[in-house]
């Protein structure tokens, strides 16, 4: 699936140590980056590597002429909302899931 994305495309990593801990995606189109899959392991979060990642990404998009970034982050992500709103980021509008209910069995 990720091969059929046919714009610029970035994959970043951040170790400690031989460890992957941290990762991320950009997509560059029309001078915007999106910033996809953004995920960091429990035990790695406050120590840098996410916004390692993300910077990296930013770098990237940079060359490849998209001077503006977005993403999508669930709401009850706090760390990961600290991490967007101290890089600049902040909310232009929301989104959420439909989901349906399923009756209990009572």
């Amino acid at each position: 699936m990720l091969a059929r994305v046919e714009r610029p495309c970035a994959y970043t990593s951040a170790l400690i140590g031989d460890d992957v801990v941290a990762v991320g995606r950009a997509v560059a189109d029309a001078g915007w980056a999106g910033v996809f899959g953004m995920a960091t392991l429990p035990e790695a979060r406050g120590k840098g590597a996410a916004r390692n990642v993300l910077a990296a990404l930013a770098d990237w998009a940079g060359a490849h002429e998209a001077d503006r970034m977005y993403l999508q982050v669930e709401r009850d992500n706090i760390p990961a909302l600290r991490l967007y709103e101290r890089t600049g980021f902040s909310e232009i509008c929301g989104y959420h899931y439909r989901a349906e209910r399923l009756a209990r069995d009572e």
